[in-house]
């Protein structure tokens, strides 16, 4: 017994070590090769590789009995680095000026926190008693809302466009290339209010959008549609001396299914909530 004790102890200490050496490789492609080149990845690509890897763990999970790393997955010391993990990862982002999540080490915790997540929901997703309902709405619900950030990065899409006083649907990527808007933008009126040193203050943009009025003030975007949101920038100044609004417009394809598992983790807390600990329910 103390020897299938000890077995499981070093199986599961080098799973922890071979982690932190994926961890610390990934820190090395990060300072030789740069960020993640998440473009890439963009559809259908995103949605392929997405499903070769649920596939791939499935596989794992089914011969987990003859696998130490599906054992380890499953292990309790897995879910204390994906919980350790998820930490560092919004400690990291959150001291940063501009966030950003395409970082190598970055994409590498999040996958294996993901792996580790599916994979549990794979073992528990019912028992003998059924379905548990409460254990698939947290844990399915966890799975969605960080899966929409990280499959649907490619297809965010982040775009500048200046409104002049004339309906246009041009606009522009960060790195300059032109695009063309499925509806126009046309500003109506702006304000604009400066301190005494002549530093501006606010900005608020009357701005009609495909035929509907909407205001924009800095850091109150219009939300057009559930993945896209209209940001006022600035209002620099044309060589004629008039005054433009710059927008950005930021397009997110996969908000409705982060939107979806935020909704099914607070489904799932309520539900612990109002029937008590998971181990005491059949739920």
């Amino acid at each position: 017994m103390k020897t299938q004790m000890t077995d499981k102890r070093f199986e599961r200490l080098k799973g922890v070590c071979m982690v932190g050496a994926v961890v610390a490789l990934s820190f090395l492609v990060e300072v030789c090769w740069g960020s993640f080149p998440v473009g890439l990845f963009r559809f259908p690509l995103n949605i392929l590789v997405m499903a070769l890897w649920m596939v791939l763990l499935t596989m794992m999970y089914r011969s987990r009995a003859g696998s130490a790393c599906a054992r380890f997955m499953l292990s309790r010391e897995a879910t204390w680095l994906s919980l350790g993990m998820v930490a560092a990862i919004g400690i990291t982002l959150g001291l940063q000026l501009k966030p950003s999540s395409t970082a190598w080490p970055t994409v590498v915790l999040l996958l294996f926190v993901q792996s580790h997540l599916l994979l549990v929901i794979l073992r528990g997703w019912r028992n003998k008693r059924g379905i548990r309902w409460r254990f698939c709405l947290t844990h399915i619900g966890l799975l969605l809302a960080l899966g929409a950030g990280f499959w649907g990065a490619p297809d965010r899409e982040q775009l500048r466009a200046p409104v002049q006083r004339y309906p246009s649907n041009d606009a522009y990527t960060m790195e300059g290339e032109e695009r063309r808007l499925p509806y126009t933008l046309e500003l109506k009126d702006f304000v604009i209010e400066e301190a005494e040193n002549g530093t501006p203050t606010h900005y608020e943009a009357q701005v009609m959008v495909d035929g509907t009025m909407v205001t924009l003030r800095v850091n109150h975007p219009y939300a057009r549609t559930i993945s896209e949101k209209i940001y006022l920038i600035s209002f620099p100044t044309s060589p004629r001396g008039e005054r433009y609004a710059i927008v950005e417009i930021v397009s997110e394809p996969w908000q409705w299914l982060s939107a979806a598992g935020i909704i099914m983790l607070l489904a799932g807390a309520m539900l612990l909530f109002v029937q008590g600990p998971l181990f005491n329910s059949k739920f």
